[in-house]
């Protein structure tokens, strides 16, 4: 109504021109609409605004004044239709210059949503609407039409532009909301009766950490879960495994990781602390920072723990980029804190907000996030600063996330720059430790999970997912699974094509693994003079992570643990497999061809990292190569992706396209262990929605019959 009125008063020297035309005085219509119309757009310019309607309104008076002195018989007979018809044309003027005239007045309205899309295409509606509206009225006009008719059609286009706007913008907001998912079914009613015809209310398909994640938050909430893992391990990627050496006739014994090294998301309040310390189990894990230096160009970077003396040092070293830098990391920060203050009242996990309140303030509140969510990184880089070098060092930390085969989104990059502002940090005990931690979490409240036992299928039964088949020829039982298992092995391997729509097998059999790794693991006899995360763009680009300095268990004193990792896309990684199928290739293992090429391509990893640790290659006492292959094998990857799967080949949300059947992993987080923590807790939010926001029990109780008084 508002809005309504407001439009009302802008178009009054309209009014007023109909007003005294009715009265038969077209000079003075005329005349009296041309002043009005100037004072409102002096008015305006003394603001520094535009308003699209009141300015066409000054040239069509304008136009009308000049007619009149030239013909003012003609002008009196024609005006009134001609008004219309030039507010018609206004109409559209503005919708072909994208600044639809409606969004002028309805913006102080809806601030909250005022930049969005949303916004932009109901005023383009609206405006379109009122132009075929005003142009009808005046055909009506020029024709002699009753004015109950013309009144009826004024009437109607009040009505919409009354109620229209809001109810618009919430339908919008709804299909947007409805956007993050793929897939949209109702989650189960989990039941006491329910459970007991079954094995567990929820089974899950692999043990890695989105695994028990999604496992984890669901025993919390009451439910019965069990999670099954072909590994002896739990944890995925996220294990760690010792091996035994000799060092001057001596044992030695070393600890190193399979996998992730340096874990974002545990700041305080941050997605993997949060999670933690909802299960209470936050205390059973020591953390320690995890610094930074880069080798690049032949330059050396060392991060500092505080991210502006990071930025104060790039502006050092860059200084015709100072201005930029300062902008593109105050920016960057912005959105960081935008995308994260959506995690609160969600257990920390950020997401879409809520309800579509919050939504429509999101804008407002973060605009920066709004501005650049969806827009690529490089865009927002190249709005700051231009020189190669210094892009380079802004995106050193891109191979986090994959090979940089893919443009990445900001929504995509920023949570990497965490790093720079809340840190990375190692698990003390190594990062199976994290592993071991949710595990215990699991079993603690009634859940378990089952090792070297692999999922050969999904149990479908009447268009649901109903339990799990394992290798022995077991069935379990269930009322929903979370799959933390390959998305594509998921889909074309635990399902049959019937169990799945028409649509979606086509899209299932397209899915492209991610990229892949390559890492050489050392027990050293000497502890590098390096930062424990050390990366190296010459001779090739590699990681140095040795983690043993920030958590000496992990060798005997005075050696250290070193992994050096490079990543393999996956048009490479695919060259690492024989023709043939199976999750073992054995034979091709022992190959010659394989075996020189998997000990070339450590070598020549071992000779980069002895660029920055000369002599590196006389003081190993241990070591070990893992391929594209070992990859595969343990973690039954495709291709041996470490990453999940490829962008175009992820699901939006949780949710697939076979009801009770949800997601965890990178086949709908990507890479790194807070995103996939991330995506086992939406799973579970999936299954059980409300969870991240409560701590009620999932399962429904039966109500209790009432006790008869004697």
């Amino acid at each position: 109504m508002k809005v309504f009125l407001i439009v009302k008063l802008a178009l009054l020297p309209f009014v007023v021109f109909w007003a005294l035309l009715g009265w038969q005085q077209p000079a003075w219509a005329v005349w009296s609409a041309l002043a009005l119309s100037l004072v409102a757009n002096v008015w305006r310019a003394s603001r520094s605004e535009i308003a699209v309607l009141e300015l066409g309104s000054l040239a069509l008076f304008v136009l009308l004044a000049i007619a009149n002195d030239v013909a003012p018989n003609w002008t009196a007979g024609n005006a009134l239709w001609l008004s219309f018809a030039g507010l018609g044309v206004i109409s559209f003027v503005s919708l072909v210059v994208g600044r639809p005239w409606t969004a002028d007045y309805s913006r102080a309205s809806y601030a909250d949503s005022a930049a969005t899309p949303q916004f932009q295409l109901i005023n383009m509606l609206m405006t379109g609407l009122w132009g075929v509206l005003f142009l009808v009225l005046g055909l009506c006009r020029w024709a002699g039409v009753s004015s109950w008719i013309t009144t009826a059609i004024v009437a109607g286009g009040a009505l919409v532009s009354i109620f229209g706007p809001r109810f618009a913008i919430r339908q919008a907001v709804q299909r947007m909301r409805a956007a993050r998912e793929d897939f949209h079914w109702p989650a189960p009613a989990f039941s006491a009766t329910a459970s007991a015809s079954a094995d567990c209310d929820v089974a899950v398909i692999g043990a890695g950490i989105g695994g028990l994640t999604a496992a984890a938050l669901l025993a919390d909430s009451g439910l019965k879960v069990k999670v099954f893992d072909h590994h002896v391990v739990p944890g995925g990627f996220c294990h760690s495994y010792l091996r035994k050496a000799h060092h001057d006739n001596k044992p030695v014994l070393y600890r190193f990781d399979a996998g992730p090294h340096d874990f974002s998301g545990v700041w305080p309040g941050g997605p993997v602390d949060s999670v933690l310390h909802r299960l209470g189990v936050a205390d059973r894990i020591e953390w320690k920072r995890v610094t930074h230096s880069y080798r690049l160009a032949g330059r050396r970077i060392d991060v500092p723990e505080d991210w502006r003396a990071y930025v104060r040092q790039l502006c050092e070293m860059f200084p015709a980029s100072a201005d930029g830098i300062v902008k593109l990391f105050d920016t960057i920060h912005a959105i960081f804190v935008s995308m994260y203050a959506t995690g609160e009242g969600r257990s920390g996990i950020p997401g879409m907000p809520e309800t579509i309140e919050e939504l429509l303030a999101f804008p407002r509140k973060h605009p920066q996030a709004f501005r650049w969510m969806n827009r690529p990184f490089d865009d927002l880089v190249a709005a700051h600063v231009s020189d190669p070098a210094l892009i380079a060092t802004l995106n050193a930390l891109a191979g986090y996330l994959g090979d940089r085969s893919e443009k990445l989104s900001c929504g995509q990059m920023v949570p990497i720059f965490g790093y720079y502002f809340k840190g990375g940090f190692y698990p003390v005990g190594g990062s199976g430790h994290l592993a071991d931690v949710l595990t215990d979490a699991i079993t603690a409240r009634g859940g378990e999970v089952v090792l070297k036992s692999k999922v050969t299928r999904v149990l479908v039964e009447q268009g649901r997912a109903a339990g799990l088949e394992l290798g022995n020829g077991r069935q379990v039982r269930a009322h929903a699974i979370v799959s933390n298992a390959d998305l594509g092995r998921t889909f074309t391997e635990l399902l049959k094509p019937e169990d799945l729509p028409a649509a979606f097998r086509d899209r299932a059999a397209t899915i492209v693994p991610a990229t892949s790794c390559f890492s050489v693991h050392l027990g050293l006899d000497i502890v590098p003079d390096i930062s424990p995360a050390t990366h190296l763009d010459a001779p090739m680009g590699v990681g140095l992570a040795v983690m043993s300095k920030l958590d000496p268990s992990a060798a005997p004193a005075g050696h250290a643990t070193m992994t050096i990792i490079t990543l393999v896309p996956h048009e490479q990684a695919k060259g690492w497999f024989p023709e043939e199928g199976g999750d073992d290739w054995k034979a091709w293992r022992r190959s010659p061809d394989y075996e020189v090429r998997k000990q070339q391509l450590g070598d020549a990893m071992v000779a980069a990292a002895e660029t920055v640790i000369p002599g590196l290659s006389q003081h190993i006492v241990y070591r070990t190569d893992a391929s594209p292959v070992t990859y595969a094998r343990y973690d039954l990857a495709s291709a041996g992706s470490i990453y999940g799967v490829g962008r175009s080949g992820r699901l939006k949300g949780a949710k697939t396209p076979l009801r009770n059947l949800v997601i965890a992993g990178g086949g709908n987080a990507g890479a790194g262990v807070e995103a996939v923590v991330i995506s086992g807790a939406e799973a579970a939010e999936a299954l059980v929605p409300g969870l991240l926001a409560s701590r009620k029990p999932a399962r429904a109780e039966q109500p209790q019959p009432e006790l008869a008084l004697a």
